[in-house]
C-alpha cells in the first residue's frame, strides 16, 4: 500500500500552488528520505513562479531551503543516520569530477542539478536528498532560523568571501533586504566599515541594528556620500535595479570589487574606460559551496549571525508567495510544514 504526503505543486506561471496528495518518494542509492519541518521561501522560488526563469517541466514542487529529519536511508549511505537533522539547499547534485568540482567551485559545474528544478523540492512533507549534499544542522540552531541560511545566507556569505574584504576597507551593500541583511553581518565580521544603501527607511534602520556603520538612502546623494567616505573598496548588488548598478560604478574607489548577486530585469551597461582606468573588477556570485554552508552553520550556531524570519503555516503558502511578490516582507519567510 502506497503512503501519501501533502505537497504544494506549481502548476503554472502565477497560478496558485495546488496542495495535493502525492506518493511519498523512495530514496535511491546514495539518497535519504527527509521529513521536512520547515522550508524558507526564496526569491529564486518567486522568479520561477513568476515565469522569469522557465522550469523544465510542470507540475513541480519548489523549495530549496529545507530543514528536516532523516527517516530512511538509501543503499550505500554511510555518512548519515536516521534521526539526524539536515538541511537541503539549492544544489541537489553535481558531477563531482569536472575542473570546477575538483577545485572548490562545485556550484559552477556544467552538470549541476538543482532542488526544486531538476529534483522535487521541499514544499512538501517529505523529500529525497543526495546524502553527500546534506548539511548537518547544529542542535543549537532552531530550524526556522537555519532554513534561510541554506540559500539566502550562503549566497551572501559566498559573495563576501569572494570579495576578500580586509579590515578597514569600505564595503557597500546595495539592498538591505533578506540577502543584504546577511551580507552586512558578514562584512562586519571581516572588519570592514559597512555602508547600507536602500530606498526604504525601515530597512536602513534595520541595517544599522545589524551592525552597519552608515545607512544611506538610495534616492538621495548616495554616490557623493559614499565617495565622501573614501569610495567603496567592495560593493555588493542585492537590489534588482539598473539604478543601483550605476551607483556602484560611480561610487567605487580605484580597484574596487563589484559583486553582482541580484538579477535586474534589464541589461547592465558600463563605459569600458571607467572600468579600465580605475582597475575595477566585476564578477558574479550565486550559490555557496558545501564547505561554505558548514562554515556558515558554525557561525550561526555560535551566535555570530542573526536571521530575521517570519514563520508561515504550510496552508498559507500561496499568501506567502503573494506577499513576497509585492515586496511586503521584512527579512525572510519560512514555511512551517508541521
Amino acid at each position: 500500500m502506497t503512503d501519501y504526503m501533502k505537497s504544494a505543486r506549481m502548476v503554472g506561471v502565477k497560478a496558485p500552488l495546488e496542495l495535493v496528495d502525492v506518493p511519498i518518494p523512495e530514496p535511491g542509492p546514495g539518497e535519504v528520505l527527509v521529513k521536512i519541518e520547515v522550508c524558507g521561501l526564496c526569491h529564486s522560488d518567486l522568479h520561477f513562479w513568476l515565469g522569469e526563469h522557465p522550469l523544465p517541466e510542470l507540475p513541480t514542487t519548489l523549495g530549496h531551503e529545507g530543514i528536516g529529519t532523516v527517516v530512511k536511508l538509501g543503499a550505500g549511505v554511510e555518512n548519515l543516520t536516521t534521526g539526524m537533522r539536515v538541511g537541503i539547499g539549492y544544489v541537489y547534485d553535481t558531477c563531482g569530477a569536472c575542473r570546477e568540482c575538483l577545485t572548490g567551485y562545485e556550484t559552477h559545474c556544467a552538470s549541476v542539478a538543482c532542488t526544486g528544478v531538476d529534483a522535487q523540492g521541499c514544499f512538501a512533507e517529505y523529500t529525497v536528498l543526495r546524502a553527500n549534499w546534506a548539511t548537518v544542522i547544529p542542535d543549537t540552531l532552531e530550524p526556522v532560523d537555519a532554513a534561510p541560511l541554506l540559500c539566502a545566507g550562503v549566497a551572501a556569505y559566498s559573495a563576501t568571501r569572494k570579495a576578500a574584504l580586509q579590515p578597514g576597507e569600505l564595503a557597500v551593500v546595495f539592498g538591505s533586504g533578506g540577502l543584504g541583511s546577511y551580507a552586512i553581518q558578514f562584512a562586519k565580521l571581516s572588519g570592514a566599515t559597512v555602508v547600507a544603501v536602500d530606498l526604504a527607511h525601515e530597512k536602513l534602520e534595520h541595517a544599522l541594528s545589524l551592525g552597519a556603520d552608515y545607512a544611506i538612502e538610495a534616492d538621495g546623494n548616495a554616490i557623493d556620500q559614499i565617495r565622501g567616505l573614501g569610495g567603496a573598496d567592495a560593493s555588493f548588488n542585492f537590489a534588482p535595479s539598473t539604478a543601483s548598478w550605476r551607483q556602484m560604478i560611480e561610487s567605487a574607489a580605484a580597484r574596487c570589487r563589484l559583486v553582482l548577486i541580484s538579477l535586474p530585469h534589464e541589461d547592465l551597461r558600463f563605459n569600458a574606460a571607467e572600468v579600465i582606468e580605475s582597475g575595477l573588477r566585476i564578477f558574479g556570485s550565486a550559490d555557496g559551496t558545501r564547505q561554505e554552508l558548514r562554515q556558515l552553520m558554525q557561525l550561526a550556531s555560535g551566535g555570530k549571525i542573526r536571521s530575521v524570519v517570519e514563520s508561515v503555516p504550510f496552508m498559507q503558502i500561496n499568501d506567502a508567495f503573494e506577499r513576497l511578490a509585492v515586496g511586503s516582507v521584512q527579512g525572510r519567510l519560512v514555511i512551517n510544514m508541521q
